[in-house]
């Protein structure tokens, strides 16, 4: 493993493709179940805030939820510690998922039987938020004990295109539910699906991360080390890193917000509008991880996640210019997906193949609090701005954004010779 602090070229790489990914037996099963709890997910989050609403007719307990939902998440680095520590990371997902389940299935019975107040809502929210802190640090781990170094990209390209279909997918199914039949058959739907999870977990073996799995835990020395990694002189990108985050996580809301902005301002309230730019801004994403996969650029992590930065600054002023035109508009979002999702891709792809398993967990949990306390802060401001500002205004705003965050890449050297 090469220094990604260092400089040097990564090593060279054998040829690997697709077909020998998908022959991986325990990392199609493992996909199966992180797909089913993704789905699942892309249900509870459509569903959610109408049942918030239905549940009290006040909006203010559908921006309480969702405040407490990602205020939760922004609570997986102090998780990440036990989840490194866990010998089998099958067994956080066998644990996980089936109490996820329970409490989804609690949401919808009580709403079924009239029974379900807000403070029961907001207690079952918590407890599906703080046991997702869990599952998604294990989820970060997970590819990296079952897969080569040059498999990385080609698992987090296949991950996008499920991720871009169970977006899609478990949307449109949440919002018939919805309206077909209520918020509550989402919960049900969702704990369903939690339970598929589980029982594609339960015939996943998966390698033990490190032998000092076994060792006696010691919370706050492994909390320690893990933002050591932070602050270690080869290791000091991470933190570089980290300051990115706090630029590029205030805007990660903006292109979902810009793009209902530009349909009901600019295109006359179409919904046919902003689902072909939607999907554009979807398949886009999922096309250029693909493509990642194939290229397996492990050498040049630094200069993607500049250009892609650069690229959705940009790519964001050009598609005020001619959003007008949704055939025009279409295809720049199409690019912007894919810029958004290389940086993405780049990122956690390079956290995989840097650092060792048994600290991933707290890596990844750790590098997220920069992102997920922007994002918070960046989702509540921006929500505003793009009520009361207009789409070129705002637009225009989220551009320069990212071209600040860019910026601030193309300052730090540490950043741009990423590589592992």
């Amino acid at each position: 493993m090469s220094d990604p602090a260092a400089g040097t070229a990564a090593p060279p790489v054998r040829r690997t493709s697709y077909r020998e990914l998908l022959a991986n037996r325990r990392f199609i099963l493992y996909t199966l179940s992180s797909t089913a709890a993704a789905t699942g997910y892309s249900v509870y989050a459509i569903s959610i805030p109408w049942l918030a609403l239905d549940v009290s007719k006040s909006l203010f307990l559908v921006g309480l939820v969702l405040f407490a939902e990602f205020g939760v998440y922004t609570l997986t680095f102090l998780v990440a510690p036990w989840v490194d520590r866990a010998g089998n990371k099958r067994t956080i997902f066998l644990l996980c998922y089936p109490v996820q389940a329970v409490a989804a299935a609690g949401i919808g019975i009580g709403l079924a039987d009239h029974a379900l107040g807000p403070g029961l809502l907001l207690a079952l929210v918590v407890v599906i938020s703080f046991l997702w802190d869990f599952a998604w640090a294990a989820n970060n781990i997970v590819p990296r004990l079952l897969l080569p170094s040059d498999q990385l990209f080609r698992a987090e390209g296949l991950r996008g295109l499920l991720s871009g279909l169970t977006q899609l997918g478990g949307n449109a199914v949440g919002a018939a539910l919805v309206v077909l039949v209520s918020p509550s058959g989402g919960m049900f739907l969702y704990a369903a699906l939690l339970a598929v999870g589980t029982g594609f977990a339960a015939l996943v073996s998966l390698p033990q991360a490190s032998a000092v799995a076994r060792a006696p835990a010691r919370f706050w020395s492994e909390f320690r080390e893990g933002w050591q990694y932070f602050g270690r002189r080869t290791r000091g990108s991470l933190f570089s890193l980290g300051l990115v985050e706090l630029v590029q996580g205030l805007f990660a809301a903006a292109p979902t917000l810009l793009i209902t902005a530009i349909a009901f301002r600019v295109l006359s309230g179409s919904s046919a509008a902003y689902t072909t730019l939607f999907v554009a801004w979807v398949v886009g994403g999922v096309i250029v991880g693909l493509a990642l996969g194939e290229l397996n650029p492990r050498g040049r992590i630094g200069a993607i996640l500049l250009v892609s930065l650069v690229a959705q600054g940009a790519l964001v002023l050009a598609a005020l210019a001619v959003a007008p035109h949704l055939l025009f508009g279409a295809i720049l979002w199409l690019l912007i997906g894919g810029a958004a999702s290389a940086y993405v891709s780049a990122k956690y792809v390079f956290l995989q193949g840097a650092f060792p398993p048994e600290a991933l967990g707290r890596i990844t949990s750790n590098l997220y609090l920069f992102t997920g306390i922007s994002s918070a802060v960046g989702a509540l401001a921006l929500g505003e701005v793009a009520t009361s500002w207009s789409p070129v205004a705002f637009g225009a705003l989220v551009g320069v954004g990212f071209l600040l965050a860019g910026a601030m890449v193309l300052a730090t050297p540490a950043i741009r010779r990423l590589t592992f």
